[in-house]
């Protein structure tokens, strides 16, 4: 029975270079590294705990066994990342803000103000999402506006940087920061309803891409897009995780200020 033990302890050692082999040799496009480290995270935390399980089980037959050890000791250096990471993971989730309180944002808009700016905004990346980039300026642009694809012969530089590989549905505004006198809109989050043909392949399907944006209304460029963007299969899923980095993990990790930061709203 020890015996067997220790051969299911190698047996998750090897079943997790087999598969980061696998990974090494048919993916693509500069995945392969992210899925083999990923790999390596897995079956390290995995194997850590089922050595220490085994330890204690049989704590007398196996203290003194060299091939325990060397297996603890092997994934006790990504075990003890992968458990810290998600420590921290969990520990931001629930937390509501990273924001001290005293920067925190709490600017009250009146609701039928609060909507109408939300749609006012959403018709206004509609008309400005860069559907095409035009190589030649005689030549018509493809222009994206309540669902529909059209041509016309608006230059191109002022439009939203979005990716163009996907069939635009719908623009949603989720949230929308103000000024600290609430009369000017200043920052918020945005998210995409689009069409992915490679999502449920061959057919295509549904999903919602989500990014942070910076306004300003007196610019001829007014949405400057942040660089963190999410998807998600639903509105919900994609809504959390956009707030969940820009309210967050940015404040958190990178030691930036968040969106719903007033030192942030200031600063643009």
């Amino acid at each position: 029975m020890k015996e067997q033990g220790i051969k299911i302890l190698y047996g998750i050692l090897a079943i997790g270079i087999l598969i980061s082999i696998f990974h090494i040799f048919n993916d693509k496009n500069g995945s392969g590294l992210g899925n083999v480290i990923d790999t390596f995270t897995i079956t390290s935390l995995i194997l850590f705990i089922s050595t220490i399980v085994f330890i204690l089980l049989s704590f007398k037959n196996n203290i003194k066994k060299i091939s325990v050890w060397f297996l603890l000791i092997l994934s006790c250096p990504l075990a003890v990342m992968s458990m810290t990471h998600l420590t921290k993971e969990f520990s931001l989730k629930m937390t509501e803000t990273t924001t001290p309180k005293e920067f925190n944002y709490n600017v009250k808009i009146e609701p039928n103000l609060y909507r109408r700016d939300k749609i006012k905004i959403q018709n206004l990346v509609d008309s400005l999402i860069k559907v095409k980039t035009i190589q030649k300026p005689s030549e018509l642009a493809l222009r994206f506006f309540n669902g529909k694809t059209y041509n016309d012969t608006i230059k191109r530089y002022w439009a939203i940087d979005l990716p163009t590989n996907i069939e635009y549905k719908e623009s949603i505004i989720d949230t929308l920061f103000y000024s600290e006198n609430g009369k000017d809109i200043k920052a918020g989050l945005l998210i995409n309803k689009v069409f992915n043909e490679y999502i449920n392949y061959p057919t295509g399907g549904i999903e919602f891409n989500g990014k942070g944006f910076i306004y300003n209304n007196d610019s001829i460029k007014p949405f400057t897009m942040l660089k963190y963007s999410v998807s998600g299969s639903t509105y919900k899923s994609c809504s959390e995780e956009l707030k969940y980095i820009y309210f967050k993990q940015i404040g958190a990790s990178e030691k930036n200020y968040n969106m719903n930061d007033i030192r942030f709203l200031k600063s643009n």
